[in-house]
């Protein structure tokens, strides 16, 4: 991601359309603060609280309709199965690291 000043900015324009229309990320900034971004128009969709709203939701529907499919025992310990994981997982980074 570059960044470039207000300045550069009015002096430049069109080059920095051109860089952002072609994917560049970049940062605009006026007495060393960040201000604004230049961004591709497809990652508009990122930032647009709205649109994220939507994927947000979508996904929590997705791991609705998942649950409901696989539903989970009656006995099940989400608490024990996560330390296990825990344990595993640091046996083996001790490996890794301690070899």
């Amino acid at each position: 991601m570059r960044t470039v000043t207000a300045v550069d900015v009015r002096k430049h324009f069109g080059q920095l359309l051109d860089d952002a229309a072609s994917g560049e990320r970049i940062v605009i900034e006026r007495s060393g603060q960040p201000m604004a971004a230049l961004v591709p128009l497809a990652d508009l969709a990122l930032v647009d609280p709205q649109e994220r709203r939507v994927r947000r939701l979508a996904a929590l529907d997705d791991l609705r309709r998942m649950a409901a499919q696989r539903p989970l025992p009656v006995d099940f310990d989400a608490a024990a199965v996560l330390r296990t994981h825990r344990r595993e997982r640091q046996a083996r980074i001790g490996r890794l690291v301690g070899g």
